[in-house]
């Protein structure tokens, strides 16, 4: 018995050129349209125009994002000014993971603040524009 004759569990499958039985044959391919028939429908677009009101809004993630990483720079290089006393309890590497969390949590709320304001500043300017909208059948 050959590796070809043992039972794989998947059904038999014809080979790509043979036609399945009971219909007609394959068109061979042309450079002619696939139907010229004169009856064919056009295409119908129906174009409607509509006033809109545009607002600009604001990425608060964006710059809630950046006030993370700009207060935990900060209070990063800020404690590398203060010296640690020897003896201390504590290494200079856990006091900047310290206050990197401290201005982070710091730099979070003014960021989101900052975008609140920056909100309000930006969704006073409003303007119209028209729409095009164009549905094909």
């Amino acid at each position: 018995m050959s590796q070809s004759d043992l039972p794989t569990g998947l059904p038999e499958q014809e080979p790509a050129d043979a036609a399945p039985a009971g219909s007609a044959p394959a068109p061979q391919s042309s450079d002619a349209p696939l139907s010229s028939d004169p009856g064919e429908r056009e295409p119908v677009v129906e174009v409607t125009e509509r006033e809109v009101t545009l607002e600009r809004s604001v990425r608060v993630g964006r710059i809630v994002i950046g006030g993370i990483i700009a207060g935990a720079v900060v209070a990063m290089i800020a404690c590398l000014f203060f010296p640690i006393e020897e003896g201390a309890e504590y290494t200079l590497g856990q006091v900047v993971g310290f206050m990197a969390l401290i201005g982070a949590a710091i730099g979070a709320c003014l960021g989101g603040v900052f975008a609140l304001l920056l909100g309000l500043a930006v969704r006073r300017q409003r303007g119209t524009g028209i729409a095009i909208q164009s549905d094909v059948r």
